[in-house]
């Protein structure tokens, strides 16, 4: 699943795992996934909901109205939720849909919209994203010129990725 991922993916998912446990919860749900795509503003997910007219500070709020305060122990293996893995399953579906060979924030924000469960796929249709959108505005993205900035390492070999 690793080698897959952009490194703002990976990125994504850790900061997920981060907000989760400061929120006091020892799993990482969908609503973690997603303030940690908004939380890394130069991604093209974060990107994507801006340019699809959706504030981030507003999803920020919203998911956080919606999350109660956790009283877990934090343990050392934070686990994604099943409802977490299955967005994060439908994100590598969307990788190969797109036929790219890599997962990116993008992939991650259109497995969350997709997902029929979860806090996540709640919040974002509540604020008017919808999969055909996310779409829309990524096509947008790919037709400019996204920065390749992002390097994904490949057993010695590097791979130049867009920065997702």
């Amino acid at each position: 699943m690793w080698k897959q991922l952009t490194q703002k993916a990976r990125k994504a998912i850790f900061l997920a795992q981060e907000e989760a446990g400061r929120l006091g919860y020892n799993h990482a749900g969908t609503e973690h996934l997603l303030l940690a795509l908004i939380r890394e503003e130069d991604c093209v997910a974060a990107r994507i909901l801006e340019r699809a007219g959706v504030d981030l500070g507003t999803v920020r709020l919203e998911v956080m109205g919606r999350v109660s305060r956790g009283s877990d122990m934090l343990g050392e293996d934070m686990q994604l939720t099943a409802e977490a893995k299955a967005a994060v399953d439908l994100a590598f579906d969307e990788s190969k849909r797109m036929k790219e060979d890599w997962v990116g924030t993008e992939h991650l924000l259109l497995g969350l919209v997709r997902s029929t469960s979860g806090l996540a796929s709640k919040v974002l249709r509540g604020l008017g994203v919808d999969v055909s959108q996310i779409r829309t505005e990524l096509r947008s993205l790919h037709s400019g010129a996204l920065p390749f900035e992002c390097t994904k390492t490949d057993g010695g070999n590097s791979v130049s990725l867009p920065a997702t």
